[in-house]
């Protein structure tokens, strides 16, 4: 039963205790008129007790009056007297007049029963109840009505014509009444002020409760002031209300005070009630707002978490409390009814104010508690963004909400207008968030992110896009990980089209981007896309395949990453096969692998680059390892690995450190240093050699292929410094490095004691500039060649350029003649060495050539070419100087049957002074050299022992020798061999210095015959 219902039956129960001593007077006003009192009451099988105290003509007194069950009366009376009148249509009663009534009743199907007092009611009729058209004065009358929902007990007293002048107070009260098992109210009351004016009943004055307790709603010390209007039928009721309550909880919700004022009228079952309502301290109760405090609390550690603070502050401020006030309407029944709420307003403690738009209203329906809202409503103040709502008409509870951006901290997050719908099967919201602010430690501008919210769950469809243009791509088959939200909340949303304008992290801004993300199971992926941004003034395009965070996890991972930094001119490249990591409270940390790339023009290739990496505090740190490699087309510099390497990105500011090791040997061969600036595209690298040593574990064809068959076995320690330079407009690199004493293996012997410094202009090219310089202890290709000083240039593209060379060498020097050879391509080498002053003694001496004596200065050169099929001197000269010499040679004659002429020239060549000598030298280094020896001369011994007189006459005069011999040629200056390819001499696993080569062996006897004609 309602509460209306209730109201209303509580005050026909009241208004009747007023009537029903009339109606017991009415029912006996014959009886009693004619003295028949005693008679009549037997008549009808009442059990009465009463004393007759007075009977006259026109006034009838009874005392001590009790009716019913002796032992349980249902009515008692101190006193009663019946005044009557006898007029034409005999005696009717004028008046009854009572004091101290006391009567019982119970309220059963709707109708009121009194017990044995009931058979003095007159017979049921179908006339409409009438009024009784009689006088009662009731001094102190009392009632007590028993009712399902409680027992009633009230007092009546007063008097008048009960029909037409019945003036009054009635109170009742009720203990406790419990309508249903929901609904409950204790200490309910009624001071009434009842009157009756031409049949039509009044009754003005409040009605109260201690508390009441309704279907979750508890109210405490609720009161009414009625003014009520009613006809005799209680037909129609007509109320002005002013109905207050000091303090009401409800479903979570709070308030001090609620008043409204209205009036009410019900007819024929039906009611209806207008007004206008006010409410002050109306408040969420405190652990509700606490509770969606921390649900605003989720997005800390987010980009809008300085926005949802603001909300936060707004929603922990409404516990202040706010006032309220709407106008209403009420229409209904006993089983159901509506409620129209209008010129709604309410205002917080803490200054924000809603409001109902004109002609906005709210319609609540009953038992089924729908609504519908139309019109619609404003929000402002109090630390809320303005927000304007606009409801539909169609739907129980929909419209689209028009909320201003919201600023805090350098954010700003705008909502395009909200489409929202709230029904029995959950919430339906849809919007797209405009957010401007801060983002993963960078600044996003323009960041458009679709929201839609279906039966309390985030939800998109799920649905493959084939990419329209580049940058817009989308997963057909997203991958799926399953995790959970903070409070075991599920994503369960499909792809979302993200935008943005502008992206800006550090020095990097990456340009306009539209893609798709997909949201399932706590993790968002994507797949392939390409992003164009700038570094500084560099552009830079990131690419990837795919990509997956977790929602709730923080963890996240991408596959087949690119990065391209820089025009075409100077592109730096960075290819990373797998990155991941997990972001929470502003920081991140991860491994990657499979890295790769190159610094602009720097021509050095880095590959397996792997590692931890972290970003905290806006700094990004790396640690791992790498591979360096010569990116030239044919490798100058072989492979090197670091496993140490530490790089840390901070502002604008890249350095990185690391030891460059041999692969193999894991021998440190350099620290490097290198520093980068984002923002002016420039940086320069640090290679710190403090001391390389070369020995059986190390060998320099392990760092370059230059050396190999060239030199081996070197032993000795190289140190120096290396610089590499970058900006936008290229790369420069320098290097200075020193040996003390270098001792190695080439073609032509051993060297030892190499000594100098080598300044490189192009560290990476491997120039110089000219005048370079390096002093050499010993060369010994078979003789020892000392102290020797070599001038050089290193040119581009691995050219060697000779600027000059010196030895001093038997008594003279030999120079070696400018020129330049390449070192990267098997192509022809010439070289020229020039002979100076060579003493031919000292030179025979140092040859260990034993059957020959030779004396004088010699000049001249040897030409050298080498290629693919070794050296060999072409036209090679040695000529002796103007002052000329002597040759003596002493050896052993194999067959003494020379001939006469042929004997005849070897005696002379035993002791001849001549004044030209040229040596022509043709042939291969290491094969069979041809040389020619012309010389002319005079014997100085006398050429036969014999009494002959034709071989006397040889005696002391001129020879021309025309010498021509076919040897191995293995001597000084086979050392030029070691331009091309030693390794025919040098063996490949040799790990010792090679002994010095054995001298010449002495020359084998002449041949029978001459080798060529002899004048």
């Amino acid at each position: 039963m309602s509460v209306w219902r209730m109201i209303w039956r509580s005050l026909a129960v009241l208004i009747l205790l007023a009537l029903v001593a009339a109606a017991i007077a009415w029912a006996m006003r014959k009886d009693i008129a004619r003295n028949y009192a005693d008679a009549e009451i037997k008549r009808r099988g009442i059990p009465a007790r009463y004393q007759i105290t007075e009977i006259g003509p026109s006034r009838q007194r009874l005392k001590k009056i009790s009716l019913g069950d002796p032992a349980n009366p249902d009515l008692t009376a101190d006193w009663a007297e019946v005044i009557t009148t006898t007029g034409f249509s005999g005696v009717s009663v004028r008046m009854i007049r009572a004091g101290g009534v006391r009567l019982k009743g119970r309220l059963e199907g709707g109708r009121a029963t009194f017990g044995t007092l009931d058979k003095l009611l007159p017979a049921p009729s179908d006339k409409p109840f009438a009024l009784p058209d009689f006088r009662v004065e009731l001094s102190d009358a009392r009632m007590r009505l028993d009712t399902a929902y409680g027992p009633v007990g009230a007092r009546f007293d007063g008097g008048g014509n009960i029909a037409t002048s019945l003036k009054g107070k009635l109170a009742a009260l009720m203990p406790g009444a419990a309508f249903d098992p929901k609904c409950a109210a204790r200490g309910l009351s009624a001071y009434l002020d009842v009157s009756t004016n031409a049949r039509r009943i009044s009754a003005k004055g409040p009605i109260r409760a201690t508390a009441a307790n309704c279907a979750g709603v508890n109210v405490a010390y609720p009161q009414a002031q009625i003014d009520l209007v009613t006809d005799e039928r209680f037909a129609r009721v007509d109320s002005d209300i002013a109905a207050e309550t000091k303090l009401l909880r409800a479903s979570g919700t709070s308030l001090r005070a609620a008043r409204a004022t209205g009036r009410v009228t019900y007819a024929d079952g039906a009611f209806k009630a207008n007004g206008n309502a006010l409410v002050t301290g109306l408040s969420l109760e405190p652990r509700l707002i606490d509770k969606v405090a921390v649900l605003m609390r989720r997005a800390d550690g987010t980009p809008v978490a300085p926005l949802g603070d603001s909300l936060v502050r707004a929603i922990l401020a409404l516990k202040r409390g706010t006032n309220a006030q709407a106008r209403f309407s009420i229409d209904g029944d006993a089983k159901t009814g509506t409620v129209v709420l209008d010129g709604v307003a309410a205002q917080s403690a803490s200054g924000a104010v809603l409001r109902f738009t004109p002609q906005s209203l709210a319609k609540i329906i009953w038992p089924s508690v729908g609504y519908t809202i139309n019109g619609g409503l404003t929000l402002a103040g109090g630390g809320f963004p303005s927000t304007a709502v606009r409801f539909d008409k169609a739907s129980a509870l929909s419209g689209v909400a028009t909320i201003s951006p919201l600023s805090a901290g350098g954010r700003r997050l705008a909502l395009t207008p909200v489409r929202f719908s709230f029904a029995n099967g959950g919430a339906s919201i849809a919007t797209t968030a405009l957010y401007d602010g801060a983002l993963g430690g960078g600044q996003v501008r323009g960041l458009l992110v679709p929201i839609a919210v279906r039966g309390g769950q985030l939800s998109y469809p799920i649905h493959s896009v084939t990419p329209a243009k580049a940058g817009v791509h989308k997963l057909s088959r997203p991958e799926i990980m399953d995790s959970r939200l903070r409070g075991n909340d599920r994503l369960n949303i499909g792809c979302i089209p993200i935008q943005f304008a502008s992206y800006t992290i550090a020095n990097l801004a990456i340009t306009p981007l539209k893609t798709n993300i997909c949201l399932r199971g706590g993790q968002a992926t994507t797949g392939p896309l390409n992003i164009a941004a700038r570094l500084g003034d560099s552009p830079l395009s990131l690419a990837f395949k795919s990509a997956r965070y977790g929602t709730a996890t923080g963890a996240f991972a991408a596959d087949g990453l690119a990065v391209r930094l820089g025009d075409i001119r100077r592109l730096n490249v960075l290819d990373i096969a797998a990155i991941d990591g997990v972001y929470k409270d502003g920081s991140a940390a991860g491994r990657f692998s499979g890295a790769g790339g190159q610094i602009g023009n720097v021509p050095l290739l880095l590959s397996e680059i792997g590692g931890n990496w972290a970003f905290a505090s806006q700094a990004l740190t790396i640690k791992g390892g790498l591979r360096v490699a010569d990116a030239a087309k044919i490798p100058r510099y072989l492979p090197l690995i670091s496993n140490d390497v530490a790089l840390s990105l901070k502002g604008n500011r890249i350095t990185a450190t690391g030891t460059l090791r041999e692969p193999f040997t894991k021998t440190a061969i350099s620290n490097v240093t290198i520093t980068h600036d984002l923002t002016r595209s420039t940086g320069r690298a640090i290679l710190d050699v403090p001391g390389l040593t070369f020995g059986p574990a190390l060998q320099p064809e392990r760092l370059t292929g230059i050396t190999l068959g060239v030199i081996a076995n070197v032993k000795g320690s190289i140190a120096g410094r290396g610089e590499i330079n970058w900006t936008e407009n290229g790369v420069t690199s320098t290097g200075s490095f020193r040996t003390d004493n270098l001792d190695f293996a080439a073609a032509f012997g051993p060297v030892t004691g190499l000594k100098g410094e080598i300044a490189l202009s192009d560290l990476l090219g491997i120039t110089t500039p000219a005048g370079q310089n390096v002093t050499i202890g010993s060369i010994n290709p078979g003789i020892a060649v000392i102290d020797g000083k070599i001038r050089y240039r290193l040119l581009p593209d691995l050219k060697l350029e000779i600027e000059g060379g010196r030895w001093p060498f038997a008594g003279g020097e030999l120079i070696l003649v400018p020129s330049i050879l390449d070192l990267n391509q098997a192509a022809e080498r010439r070289l020229t060495f020039r002979v100076q002053g060579l003493d031919a003694a000292l030179f025979v001496q140092q040859m260990a050539f034993d059957n020959i004596a030779v004396t004088g200065k010699f000049d001249g050169l040897l030409p050298m070419i080498f290629d693919q099929n070794g050296g060999r001197i072409e036209g090679g000269i040695l000529t002796v100087c103007e002052s000329g010499g002597t040759l003596s040679y002493i050896g052993d004659v194999t067959n003494a049957d020379l001939g006469r002429f042929s004997k005849l020239a070897f005696d002379a060549l035993k002791s001849i002074r001549y004044k030209k000598l040229t040596l022509e030298l043709n042939g291969a280094l290491d094969g069979e050299m041809v040389t020619v020896v012309r010389f002319n001369g005079v014997n100085q011994l006398p050429l036969a022992q014999t009494k002959n007189f034709f071989l006397k006459q040889f005696n002391e005069i001129p020879f021309l020798f025309n010498i021509t011999i076919k040897a191995p040629f293995r001597g000084l200056f086979s050392m030029v061999r070691s331009f091309n390819d030693p390794s025919i001499f040098i063996p490949r696993g040799m790990q010792t210095v090679p002994p010095p080569l054995p001298p010449f062996p002495k020359p084998p006897p002449v041949q029978t015959k001459e080798s060529e004609t002899v004048r």
